[in-house]
């Protein structure tokens, strides 16, 4: 689907006039300048705020399949791991939201660890 709603974007815009004229040029389409009008333009924004609902989604997973751990009556188990994971892979506990929301496609140890601890 992203691909298809990539091309047909690029389809639509790869010839506008509007668009090479609103960039200064107005008698002539050269080919690298609508490829990079359209990319910069066009396709950066789609793709941060695609990566963002993807990370959205991914870390939804995330609490999903620890909410699953809990119901067999893992928890303390995955509480565990979890902490011995963070710990051998030198991470650091404490994210700032927005930008853990935004950047990591899995959730903070404490949030999980918090998360886990409401679902009690």
């Amino acid at each position: 689907v992203n691909l298809f709603l990539c091309f047909s974007v690029f389809a639509l815009l790869y010839k506008n006039s509007t668009l090479y004229a609103a960039f200064g040029f107005f008698d002539q389409k050269p080919v690298i300048v609508g490829l990079v009008v359209i990319f910069q333009y066009v396709f950066s924004p789609y793709n941060e705020v695609l990566s963002f609902l993807m990370t959205a989604l991914s870390r939804r997973f995330e609490f999903q399949a620890d909410a699953f751990a809990k119901l067999l009556n893992r928890a303390a188990d995955l509480r565990s791991a979890l902490i011995k994971l963070n710990r051998d892979n030198l991470g650091f506990p404490v994210h700032d939201w927005l930008f853990s929301a935004w950047h990591h496609s899995h959730p903070p140890l404490l949030e999980r660890i918090h998360a886990l601890g409401k679902l009690d």
